[in-house]
Parts: structure tokens; C-alpha cells; sequence
């Protein structure tokens, strides 16, 4: 009779479905035979260029530590004379 569920006569508009061929769910395939040495192809061309932002920021967040911690240190000359 056709008034089972998917096959009612009453249409909805505004409503668009989507669905992908199997041929496009295949994408883990290639991901290891591809994708991974790609990867570090890019991330090996990519590290002469970011390495000496990043070791130059890490002495400064290293010398930064070192002077902040003698700076906030007492000076044990100021106290000598207290009681």
C-alpha cells in the first residue's frame, strides 16, 4: 500500500541528503603507504626553518627563568643588622 516508513506519501522540502560512493569511503588505503612518508617528507623540509625559532625560544624562556628566580632572591646584606 506504500504507507510503511521511507515510502509515506508526504514530501518535505528543504531538506537535502547526502551520501558518499563507496569508492570515496576508502580513504584509510593510501594513509599509510602514502600519507605517512609524505608527512615526513613535509616535516623534515619544514625543520631547518622552524628549529631555530624554536631552540632560539627555548634559551630565552631558560635564561628568563634563571633571571627572574635571582632577581626575586633577598640579598641577605640588607638583614645583617636586624635583631
Amino acid at each position: 500500500m506504500g504507507l510503511q516508513f521511507g515510502n509515506l506519501p508526504i514530501r518535505i522540502h528543504r531538506i537535502v541528503y547526502y551520501n558518499l560512493s563507496p569508492i570515496e569511503q576508502q580513504t584509510w588505503i593510501k594513509s599509510m603507504t602514502h600519507g605517512m612518508p609524505n608527512l615526513m617528507k613535509r616535516a623534515l623540509y619544514a625543520l631547518p626553518m622552524v628549529l631555530p625559532g624554536f631552540i632560539m625560544s627555548a634559551v630565552v624562556y631558560k635564561w628568563s627563568s634563571v633571571a627572574h628566580d635571582r632577581y626575586i632572591r633577598k640579598d641577605p646584606k640588607l638583614y645583617e643588622n636586624d635583631k
